[in-house]
């Protein structure tokens, strides 16, 4: 059970503030090759503007649900001992991830298998030193710059939602629950105040329709005086007393998605 105590929202950081970390997993439990695979990809230029921390890890089994989720770029040797590469990518699409996974291997013929967990390369052991660099930068490509997301941990382990992934957010006293498209492995509340949540997300398309609730308005399907529909099948109140301004926000908001379309 989460200790609410323990989680709290961090701070966004300052739009003129345009670096983004990149978070990359080596897993290979052949440690002479990991170290080798280390060297090379910490040895990749970056584009401005991006910082990258690369974790390495020989032990397959021990990596958690909870830190597979803070990946953007993995590299899985597919066929390791206590759990393979493919058993990893299969688990990560399985948390709704999106994360780009470059297999490594000595074998060719395990390319087939990666059509199953979306496999963005694979790269042959033997082939590293000429191929990983285009891989990487291809890969670095893949990743939007512009992703927004709500940063906040939980029991001191971090956690980042993009905003597109969020329904809602429902202010319960002083803890923020976060309901999302699909569901978070333990991090899904944290102390918070709704308040603060809307100053920041209202510009990026956050309305506030009652006291309790923050809603994101690219996952509203209909809006009544009383109740508003989501995309998910669920309906929250609507506060009725600010129903006019509330309308006129969502309206606004629709109107400038719409013209943006054009």
């Amino acid at each position: 059970m989460l200790d609410c105590k323990e989680g709290r929202l961090l701070r966004q950081v300052k739009r003129e503030d345009t670096t983004m970390k990149i978070n990359i997993l080596l897993c290979d439990d052949d440690k002479d090759f990991l170290q080798r695979l280390t060297e090379v990809v910490t040895s990749q230029p970056l584009p401005p503007g991006i910082s990258a921390c690369v974790t390495k890890s020989a032990h397959s089994s021990a990596i958690t649900d909870r830190q597979l989720s803070q990946y953007q770029i993995m590299f899985l040797d597919i066929d390791m001992d206590e759990r393979s590469g493919m058993d990893i990518a299969r688990r990560v699409r399985e948390l709704h991830l999106d994360t780009i996974i470059i297999f490594v291997t000595n074998y060719p013929e395990f390319s087939m298998e990666g059509y199953e967990v979306r496999a963005f390369r694979y790269l042959l052991k033997q082939e590293m030193q000429q191929k990983l660099p285009l891989y990487f930068r291809d890969a670095l490509a893949e990743i939007p710059h512009d992703k927004k997301e709500l940063r906040f941990s939980v029991n001191a382990e971090p956690y980042r939602v993009a905003y597109k992934d969020i329904l809602y957010l429902e202010s319960q006293q002083r803890i923020v629950v976060l309901h999302t498209e699909n569901p978070l492995q333990g991090g899904d509340r944290f102390y918070g105040k709704l308040e603060d949540l809307e100053n920041e997300l209202e510009p990026d398309g956050f309305l506030r329709i009652q006291k309790s609730y923050l809603v994101n308005m690219a996952h509203i399907k209909k809006l009544n005086y009383d109740k508003v529909a989501l995309s998910n099948g669920e309906e929250l109140p609507v506060s009725q007393k600010r129903y006019a301004q509330i309308k006129i926000q969502y309206l606004g908001w629709k109107n400038k998605q719409w013209g943006s379309a054009l």
